[in-house]
């Protein structure tokens, strides 16, 4: 039976980023639905979402036009820059229909730069705090962690800082999804980090996952749980796959608790990619 599952992009930036998603066929093969929110009728005007809710109307009827989008929802992905207005209105009615209809929920959010101004660093505190302990999985990403990805582009512009964010948010997505063939209960981490990388053996991809610029040094070290995903476009060696397993479980705190996944696309050839969830305190 496929699961009901609606990805969720607030404001700006999560029109975007769901824009993004669904010209890289993110859930192409699975029960997705992506739905926009926000108060910007020109963004969402262009939106490519299935659905657009405009916020600039009355709460009663937010409420409605976002609880019916989601409805028979079990598992929903929400993508957004924390600061933005609409994240702070949407974020509560989300969380609100989520817990009525037992669905499983899964943040992306980026803080806002520190070049930004108090009133969106304000938004941003208070959307992060009604997305603490009200989503079973919370990916925060501070939007300095993005210039690393930009180190040859000095001049960047906060758009373009931005896009790159979509860009990770997108695979972020992606790798998550790709994990619902083992179970969406794995989705109830608590505050999580990931990474990812691509090589031409499993070991040299996951250790380029392992040191992916959005994970913080010694991530896995003091992770209490790890989620390793490996698609290749054969089946794996057992060497290729216990280099894999001895590289994540010399890092681990004896009581982590540690899962691994392989997956065949043949599309993929002789590229292998790696990609790892770890679960913080």
């Amino acid at each position: 039976m496929e699961i009901n599952i609606k990805i969720v992009g607030l404001g700006e930036g999560g029109a975007k980023a769901i824009s993004k998603m669904i010209a890289a066929g993110v859930g192409k093969n699975k029960s997705v639905e992506f739905i926009a929110i926000g108060n910007d009728e020109n963004i969402m005007l262009t939106s490519t979402a299935r659905k657009n809710i405009f916020l600039n109307r009355d709460l009663t009827t937010v409420y409605k036009s976002i609880a019916d989008a989601l409805q028979d929802a079990k598992i929903i992905f929400i993508v957004a820059g924390l600061a933005s207005n609409a994240a702070r209105a949407a974020v509560p009615i989300i969380t609100s229909c989520a817990k009525n209809s037992k669905a499983v929920t899964v943040a992306f959010v980026c803080k806002p730069s520190i070049l930004e101004n108090s009133s969106r660093k304000m938004n941003a505190e208070h959307t992060l705090n009604n997305l603490r302990g009200k989503v079973d999985t919370l990916f925060v990403m501070p939007a300095e962690k993005f210039f690393i990805f930009c180190i040859n582009r000095p001049q960047i512009s906060l758009t373009e800082l931005f896009d790159v964010a979509d860009d990770i948010f997108c695979q972020g997505v992606k790798i998550f999804l790709d994990m619902l063939d083992t179970s969406h209960e794995l989705f109830k981490w608590g505050n999580a980090a990931f990474g990812y990388g691509e090589a031409t053996t499993a070991i040299d991809a996951i250790k380029i996952a392992a040191n992916f610029p959005t994970l913080e040094e010694d991530e896995l070290k003091n992770a209490q749980g790890i989620f390793v995903h490996l698609t290749s476009g054969t089946p794996l060696s057992l060497n290729s796959i216990d280099a894999v397993n001895k590289f994540i479980k010399t890092q681990l705190q004896p009581d982590a608790e540690f899962f691994l996944q392989e997956k065949i696309i043949p599309s993929f050839m002789e590229k292998i990619f790696a990609s790892i969830v770890c679960t913080r305190k």
